[in-house]
């Protein structure tokens, strides 16, 4: 949807509007390449003689010259055990670029692993933060070789033109007889606009797939590894196989033109993959839709669906040998694309989407996406307010999660997962998903619970025999004489964690940890933590997380999550404003707020029903601009949104 002037200068200012311009400072720039090949590679020591130069060249790197970039981008390195698609710099995926993982690994060793060893080597110093921020800003914004990342010459104290749309490198397609690449149609977004849109495209691999990578069915191909690429203007893309029953050639999709290519614009016959020439993919028209809901047809809803193909939010499909997910040979693609363009000047948007076979011993496990969206609508955070939101999602029996993730917009602060179903052990709201870590004082947080104890008990299944939920004495003394051979294993058959049928010291040492301490300990339980909406978290599990087998109860497999909205609570210049909120588009929200209700100049934070008079703190100085947050669909509103995978054994 388009936002008004007002609204792009406000995700401007979010996400680095840029440096000063040209002449302010000591050291200026053409490029945000040639910044960090000055700043980092060459001040910090990278391409110096011990490290990266053309004569050492270690690890066969060259950081000097004029082929720096091309020895960067795309570059393959040795291959590491448990990393496939590691590259030195993977263009918007620093979890997949040498690069990165070496420095931040020695910067934030607390947070990051170096798959062999941390940079810089010779005794330099770590990278600043400020530093490394922009070497993450650099890859998640493209990686690329000219153009401006914004916020970069700020970390860099440079000085950099103004940004424009940058482009990122083209994905390459897999070798064939190794996978295929999807694309969609090449979009253009205008200047200073925000839209969420859904198209769709027609494809037929059947001549790329060979038979061993087919389904027994014959009708569809296993995959087993995803990568993706996207022009930096996106914020997310999802991309789903349309599994209802109305024809490509209905007119319910829509006319079908060429994004891209030698015959841009110019309509084409979906059916047809040739039909759009060199480089361009035949699409619909994109359509104004929040998550393809009520899109098309109706039943083409991605909504909050599992079976997308590819979430630019949470891939999915990790390094886990034998795990693999399945789509149709040909058929339909419905895309949701959600971009932002900040700039002054039109950008274009591609995105490239690869899939790499599963061959039939590599077909152990079918991949399960999952999306929880059921507390979304809790979000209400009043101007100059936060609030701490939790809800709970139960995974099922057998279930080895791989993969967690979250989607929040620029006001969530805080997105942390538990093991566990945390909820008030007592107060007004006895059972309430809450966090279990020490609330934010400086917030004035509403605290659920009242005061009394957020909790989530251990699992009880190592020695409460009874199934009253907690262990006693009694209990303690059944298991030792079960050990000793004195008592038959049947007598408490949930002594027997491991199911052998016999009960061990181990065992019993476990029952007694849970006698002494029935409640899980919340940094022990606490699993995933991520503070940046424009770059979430994903947190891999290789081995993957179990919770419970088929005997566990849905308390030992739920998961607590909680997001931490801040409405200008810790700093006043970030509430929301209806002047620069976006209106709400076909009936989803999007900027709900007809009439602000506080203060943002004059009487900052008093009341008022959309009067800049009910703010004067002295004639004409009031501003009524300050709205409450709610679910949205822009980045001026919230989402709510969990986001994993498993398998089954």
């Amino acid at each position: 949807m388009k936002a008004t002037t007002a609204l792009v200068a406000g995700i401007a200012l979010l996400i680095g509007a840029g440096p000063a311009m040209a002449g302010t400072c000591d050291r200026e720039f053409d490029h945000t390449f040639d910044l960090i090949q000055s700043a980092i590679f060459e001040e910090r020591g990278c391409a110096s003689a011990t490290c990266h130069d053309a004569v050492s060249a270690a690890g066969g790197l060259v950081l000097t010259g004029e082929g720096v970039y091309d020895n960067l981008i795309d570059a393959a390195v040795q291959s590491i055990p448990g990393r496939p698609g590691l590259q030195r710099v993977t263009p918007a995926k620093k979890e997949d670029s040498l690069l990165w993982l070496n420095l931040a690994a020695a910067t934030l060793p607390e947070q990051w692993r170096a798959p062999l060893r941390p940079m810089p080597q010779g005794g330099l110093p770590p990278l600043t933060l400020d530093e490394l921020r922009a070497i993450q800003l650099w890859i998640e914004g493209g990686a690329p070789r000219t153009g401006v990342v914004p916020e970069t010459g700020d970390l860099l104290d440079a000085c950099l033109p103004r940004p424009e749309p940058n482009e990122t490198k083209p994905l390459d397609p897999p070798a064939p007889g190794t996978g295929l690449q999807l694309r969609a149609p090449r979009q253009i977004l205008a200047p200073q606009i925000e839209r969420e849109v859904c198209f769709v495209t027609y494809y037929d691999v059947t001549d790329q797939v060979p038979p061993q990578f087919r389904s027994p069915g014959g009708d569809s191909f296993r995959y087993k590894r995803i990568s993706a690429r996207q022009d930096p203007l996106s914020h997310h893309a999802v991309v789903i196989p349309y599994r209802g029953a109305t024809p490509i050639h209905s007119a319910i999709w829509g006319a079908f033109t060429c994004g891209g290519g030698e015959r841009d614009g110019e309509p084409c016959e979906p059916t047809d993959l040739s039909s759009c020439g060199a480089g361009g993919v035949c699409g619909s028209q994109p359509m104004p839709a929040v998550g393809c809901i009520g899109y098309g047809p109706g039943d083409a809803s991605i909504g909050v669906g599992n079976d997308s193909l590819f979430n630019t939010m949470a891939a999915g499909l990790g390094s886990i040998e034998g795990i693999y997910a399945e789509a149709p040979l040909r058929g339909i693609l419905v895309w949701n694309s959600h971009a932002f363009n900040v700039t002054g000047s039109s950008g274009k948007l591609d995105i490239w989407v690869n899939l790499e076979f599963a061959a039939p011993e590599e077909q152990r496990h079918a991949l399960q996406r999952f999306t929880d969206i059921s507390a979304t609508f809790g979000i209400n955070v009043p101007p100059f307010e936060a609030q701490d939101l939790c809800a709970r999602y139960i995974v099922p029996p057998n279930a080895s999660i791989i993969e967690l993730s979250s989607h929040n917009h620029r006001r969530g602060r805080r997105f942390r997962i538990w093991e566990g179903a945390f909820g008030c052990a007592g107060g007004p709201n006895p059972g309430t998903p809450c966090s279990p870590l020490e609330a934010d004082p400086d917030l004035g947080l509403v605290d659920p619970c009242a005061g009394t104890a957020c909790v989530a008990a251990k699992p009880m299944r190592g020695g409460d025999c009874n199934g009253d939920r907690r262990v006693t004495i009694d209990e303690l003394t059944l298991g030792v004489g079960i050990a000793l051979g004195i008592t038959p294993v049947d007598d408490c058959a949930a002594l027997d964690r491991n199911t052998d049928l016999r009960v061990s010291v181990d065992e019993v040492l476990l029952a007694v940890d849970l006698a002494i301490s029935p409640n899980r300990d919340p940094q022990e339980s606490l699993l995933y933590t991520s503070l940046t909406y424009a770059d979430p978290v994903v947190t891999k599990f290789d081995p993957p997380l179990k919770l419970g087998d088929a005997r566990s109860t849905d308390a030992e497999r739920t998961l607590t999550f909680c997001s931490l909205y801040d409405n200008g609570k810790s700093d006043g210049a970030e509430v929301k404003r209806r002047s620069t909120s976006p209106r709400a588009t076909n009936g989803f929200p999007g900027g709900p707020c007809p009439t602000a209700v506080a203060c943002t100049a004059g009487l900052v934070g008093a009341p008022c029903n959309g009067s800049d008079a009910q703010c004067d703190s002295a004639p004409g100085d009031g501003e009524c601009d300050a709205c409450p947050i709610y679910f949205g669909t822009t980045t001026e509103d919230e989402m709510f949104i969990l986001l994993g995978a498993f398998f089954i054994e």
